[in-house]
C-alpha cells in the first residue's frame, strides 16, 4: 500500500495531527520516498519551461509557458474609500456593470457586504451566508473585520483574537460598508461563491471577494457549520474527510439554489434576481478549493473554478477527477506551503498538467499557504504564511514569507481577471491574469 495517503492526511492542513517541526520531517520523509517520480516531473518541467522561453521576448505563449519576470506589480489590497474615490475611476458599460479598468486596483464601485440566515428545512445544518456586492453611490467604505461575527460568545472571542493578531498578516480593516443598499446596475450579475480553509471562516478571503464585488460581481461565501474558527475555538471541529467534503459540497450547492431561486425567501428580498444563473463561478482555499473541484465535477451549473492552496484531485479525498472537471480552471500555488507541503503542490501541479484545457497555474514565490487569507496569523494554527519561516522547499533555510497585502491583491488581481474573462467573456482581461510579475510563475495551457 502506498504510503502517500497517510502523508497527505497528516499534512494536508497546518492544523491536522502534527506541529510545524513534524510536519517538515514528514515531508522530507514522503518526498523521499517519491524522489523518483519527482525528479522525472521536475526534468520534464524543466526541459518544458526552457524550450517556451527559448522563443525569446515577443513571441505567443505556448501551452505550458511560463512567464515569472517583469517590473514591479502595482498591486495591492485597499484599506478603506469613500464612494466618491470609487466611482470616479470608470464609467459604467452598456450593461451596467463597469466597463474595463483593470483589476489590478478596486473597480469602479464602492462594496457593500451582509450576512443573511439560510435556514435547513429539516431543522439541521443552518448556515450563515455573507454577500458582497457593488453597492449605491454615497456609501463609505471601510468597516472593521469584527463587523462579520455579531452573536455572543462568539463577538467577543474574535474580538480578542483581531486585537492579539498582527498586522498585516491579519487585516483588521475591510473596504466594505455593512448593510447597505446595492448599485442600481443591470441585473443579473456574474456570481462567484467561495468556500474556506478547514476551521475558517466565510470572511476568510474578504479581500478576494471585495476586488470582485468593485468590479461588479455578486459574491457569495457560507460558513461551513461545524468547519469553523469557532469550532476550533471550541475543539470540536469537523475532520478532513470525504464525509464533511460532501457537507462542504451541499453547502455550497444550497447557497447557489438560494441564490438562483426567483422565489428565494432566505435572500434579502432586493438582491432576489440579482445572481446570473448562466455566468456562475466559484472558488475556494485549501479544503475550499477541494470543494470547488467537487462543484465544477458534480454541479453543472458552474462555468469557471479557482482553487488556491490545494488540490481539486488527490488521493486523500477521492472522488473528484480532473478529467471530468471540463470548465476553465485556474490554480494559485504557495511555493514555500508548509501545510501541503511539497507534496500537496506536486498534486497541485500535476492537477494543472492533466486538467482540461484552458487552464492557468499561478505559483506565488515565498507565500505560506495562509498568506492569501485575510485571517491569517488570527491564531497559532493560521502562521504558516506571514513573518518569518522554514522553507517548505528547504528545510534548513530560514526566510520571510511574501508580504501578506502583496500576496493578497495580487491573488484578487489574477482572480478578478479570470473570471471577467471566463464568465464576463472580457478578452482583454486575459492580459492581466497572465501578467509577468517578479514573484509570480505564470503558466498556460490550451
Amino acid at each position: 500500500m502506498s504510503m502517500l495517503p497517510i502523508f497527505l492526511a497528516i499534512c494536508f492542513d497546518a492544523r491536522v495531527n502534527a506541529p510545524t517541526s513534524a510536519r517538515a520531517q514528514l515531508s522530507i520523509l514522503a518526498a523521499s520516498l517519491l524522489e523518483h517520480r519527482v525528479a522525472i516531473a521536475m526534468a520534464v518541467t524543466m526541459a518544458t519551461t526552457s524550450a517556451c522561453r527559448s522563443g525569446g521576448e515577443g513571441e505567443d505563449e505556448v501551452e505550458g509557458s511560463s512567464q515569472s519576470e517583469s517590473a514591479g506589480s502595482s498591486d495591492s489590497t485597499d484599506s478603506s474609500a469613500t464612494s466618491e474615490d470609487s466611482e470616479s475611476t470608470g464609467e459604467d458599460s452598456e450593461t451596467g456593470e463597469p466597463g474595463f479598468e483593470g483589476y489590478d486596483q478596486p473597480g469602479p464601485h464602492p462594496v457593500g457586504t451582509r450576512a443573511f440566515a439560510l435556514p435547513d428545512p429539516l431543522g439541521e445544518r443552518d448556515l450563515e451566508v455573507q454577500l458582497w456586492y457593488p453597492a449605491a453611490r454615497g456609501v463609505v467604505t471601510g468597516d472593521p473585520i469584527g463587523d462579520f461575527v455579531t452573536t455572543e460568545p462568539n463577538a467577543g472571542d474574535f474580538a480578542s483574537l483581531v486585537d492579539a493578531a498582527p498586522e498585516p498578516c491579519t487585516r483588521k480593516q475591510t473596504s466594505s460598508a455593512f448593510d447597505v443598499e446595492p448599485a442600481a446596475i443591470e441585473a443579473p450579475l456574474a456570481t462567484v461563491v467561495f468556500s474556506h480553509c478547514h476551521t475558517c471562516t466565510r470572511f476568510s478571503s474578504y479581500s478576494l471577494a471585495e476586488r470582485l464585488a468593485s468590479h461588479g460581481f455578486l459574491v457569495a461565501a457560507v460558513d461551513h457549520a461545524g468547519n469553523t474558527l469557532f469550532d476550533l475555538l471550541a475543539g470540536d471541529p469537523l475532520p478532513v474527510d470525504a464525509a464533511t467534503l460532501e457537507l462542504r459540497f451541499a453547502d455550497m450547492q444550497r447557497v447557489i439554489d438560494e441564490l438562483l431561486d426567483p422565489s428565494a425567501t432566505a435572500l434579502p428580498p432586493n438582491f432576489v434576481g440579482l445572481a446570473d444563473p448562466d455566468r456562475l463561478g466559484v472558488f475556494g482555499h485549501s479544503f475550499g478549493s477541494v470543494t470547488t473541484g467537487k462543484l465544477l465535477q458534480d454541479d453543472d451549473r458552474v462555468r469557471a473554478g479557482v482553487g488556491i492552496a490545494a488540490p481539486f484531485e488527490s488521493p486523500l479525498l477521492p472522488g473528484i477527477a480532473m478529467a471530468n472537471i471540463e470548465e476553465p480552471v485556474l490554480f494559485l500555488v504557495a511555493v514555500e506551503d508548509n501545510s501541503i507541503t511539497e507534496i500537496g503542490n506536486n498534486i497541485l501541479r500535476s492537477n494543472f498538467t492533466s486538467a482540461n484545457t484552458p487552464a492557468w497555474k499561478i505559483e506565488f514565490g515565498d507565500a505560506g499557504h495562509w498568506s492569501f487569507s485575510d485571517i491569517c496569523n488570527l491564531v497559532e494554527d493560521f502562521q504558516p504564511g506571514c513573518g518569518e519561516g522554514q522553507r517548505q522547499t528547504n528545510p534548513a533555510e530560514t526566510f520571510e514569507y511574501l508580504d501578506n497585502e502583496l500576496a493578497r491583491g495580487l491573488a484578487a488581481t489574477r482572480v478578478a481577471a479570470f473570471f471577467a474573462m471566463t464568465l464576463r467573456g472580457e478578452a482583454e482581461a486575459r492580459n492581466e491574469l497572465e501578467a509577468p510579475d517578479p514573484v509570480l510563475d505564470v503558466e498556460v495551457r490550451e
